[in-house]
């Protein structure tokens, strides 16, 4: 998973906001199959957002206000969708879609103005680097309680990229 880590981390740091989104996207889907190999893709997606990520994207119910959830794992699952098949933020064409139609993505300019997790209708704007640092904190607060064994055996089935100094199989 470290692989995995690092490389969201790079693109964070190197503004590779591309490259970043993409990551945060496609990592709740990894670690998912670690704790629900047999459910369906969609299925643990939604499930490891919601127990993992869903609550940062919550504003809790406070003074007689509702709680409102900006991002449930339905709509991240949606723009997982959108984004990594299609290369879009409009989701109103995924299945999974919840509550929202589109997302802006958005990264800070010359004044650092930031509108990370603000909805104007039925569009969420998210600051990338918001975004996939929660997803990457998340991820790595997960990867930290599972056991060993788990950890372990997640790591012989991932993907890996070889040194050709040492390449075996």
């Amino acid at each position: 998973m470290d692989g995995f880590f690092d490389g969201l981390e790079r693109a964070i740091r190197d503004q590779n906001w591309h490259a970043a989104l993409v990551m945060a996207l496609t990592l709740p889907d990894i670690c998912a199959k670690t704790i629900a190999p047999t459910d369906g893709s969609k299925k643990r997606y939604i499930d490891w957002y919601d127990a993992n990520l869903k609550s940062k994207y919550t504003r809790p119910a406070i003074g007689g206000i509702d709680e409102r959830v900006f991002l449930s794992g339905s709509d991240c699952y949606a723009l997982r969708c959108a984004l990594l098949h299609e290369g879009t933020d409009d989701i109103t064409t995924q299945r999974a879609q919840d509550a929202l139609s589109r997302f802006q993505f958005c990264v800070t300019g010359q004044f650092n103005f930031r509108l990370h997790c603000n909805q104007i209708n039925d569009v969420l704007i998210l600051m990338v680097d918001n975004f996939a640092t929660d997803v990457l904190n998340a991820a790595r607060t997960w990867w930290a309680a599972l056991g060993e064994s788990e950890r372990t055996d997640t790591n012989e089935r991932l993907f890996t990229i070889k040194v050709t100094d040492n390449f075996s199989m």
